[in-house]
């Protein structure tokens, strides 16, 4: 990352941990409490990134598994809502951004036996529905800043898959690891935008300017490509910000290379995914939609090797490729085309 980001990034900590700490001394500080043998409700508090809402999916599955008779709401962002609003087990699927009367409604009238909050660290929000929240027992990832609010606190190992950190709360009931990867049935209901048979869904989607890789490199992978098969084609993801370069990729290839895509949301996106060879991605929340899917994935990463353990592809048909720096940009074409390879061949 550039000093600019690690700096807007440190900030961001801080300032959520010098507002959590000063919540701390106005809200009533909780009594440690033990687990229920059984769990008969519970809510649950979602992040908002897209990526951590897919990663959230296994732990409710497997909760509706382990507590079929358990009443479910969970709170979520009307910005990643439509990951979560069709599961057919959760009761209330309740937007807490923005604020509406029916989520005020909702806190206000209902008691939960487990109140879950699955995020590692600390948050002003998170903190705040904590203290409204009525619930018999408040669970959470330990943490200094987290913990004076909640019942009883999880192992939070910094190294351990977000897909794993979300089920610290089921190892307390018996599930082991890996867990089982999973989207709900509608995931599946969105064919493929692309008619052709055989292709590769690459995403140059950055996200932010430290996660980019060159056009020149990404040129390089996707001649690579298709040169070596002229029946193979390519489905380009690709964000505003990267746009004309997707623009120019299409402008070599043509017919070979579709762009745009007709992938409106999330559901569209595991269409095109899901029909394709494999998909190639810098480090987003493709790559863990892909991961759900089953699908060969190539990911690229930078040299975080905490953030790599944590979101790395959560299935074991995945290769990643690893910057030797902080940048994405640092990988070379030639490290992606090996990787291919391999992968593509132990597809056929």
């Amino acid at each position: 990352m550039t000093n600019n980001s690690l700096s807007q990034q440190s900030n961001h900590k801080l300032h959520r941990r010098f507002i959590v700490g000063i919540l701390n001394k106005f809200y009533k500080h909780a009594s440690s409490k033990e687990l229920p043998e059984s769990i008969n409700s519970i809510i649950i508090l979602a992040q908002e990134k897209l990526g951590d809402a897919i990663l959230l999916l296994p732990f409710i599955n497997a909760f509706h598994k382990r507590f079929p008779d358990a009443t479910i709401d969970l709170c979520c962002t009307s910005y990643n809502k439509k990951v979560f609003e069709g599961i057919p087990f959760i009761r209330n699927c309740i937007s807490y951004r923005p604020f509406n009367f029916r989520f005020a409604k909702l806190i206000r009238s209902q008691k939960y036996q487990i109140l879950y909050n699955p995020k590692s660290g600390p948050s002003s929000t998170f903190h705040h529905l904590t203290n409204v929240i009525n619930a018999d027992v408040k669970v959470c990832l330990e943490d200094i800043y987290n913990n004076p609010i909640y019942n009883y606190h999880l192992p939070n190992k910094d190294d351990r898959h977000i897909t794993e950190k979300y089920c610290e709360l089921l190892f307390q009931y018996g599930l082991k690891t890996p867990v089982e990867n999973w989207l709900p049935d509608y995931f599946y209901n969105f064919p493929s935008s692309i008619s052709e048979k055989k292709y590769i869904a690459i995403n140059i989607s950055a996200g932010h300017q430290t996660r980019r890789l060159p056009f020149e490199k990404w040129k390089k992978i996707i001649s690579y490509i298709l040169d070596n098969d002229h029946e193979m084609h390519i489905a380009l993801f690709a964000s505003k910000k990267e746009s004309s370069d997707a623009v120019k990729i299409k402008n070599l290839y043509k017919e070979r290379v579709h762009f745009p895509l007709e992938s409106p949301n999330l559901y569209y996106a595991a269409g095109i995914i899901n029909n394709a060879q494999m998909l190639i991605s810098i480090d987003t929340s493709l790559i863990h939609l892909a991961a759900a899917l089953n699908k060969p994935i190539i990911g690229l990463y930078n040299n975080d090797k905490i953030n790599y353990a944590r979101y790395s592809p959560y299935n074991t048909i995945s290769d990643s490729v690893i910057s030797n720096s902080r940048f994405i940009r640092d990988i070379e074409s030639e490290s992606v085309i090996k990787s291919y390879n391999a992968l593509i061949k132990k597809e056929k």
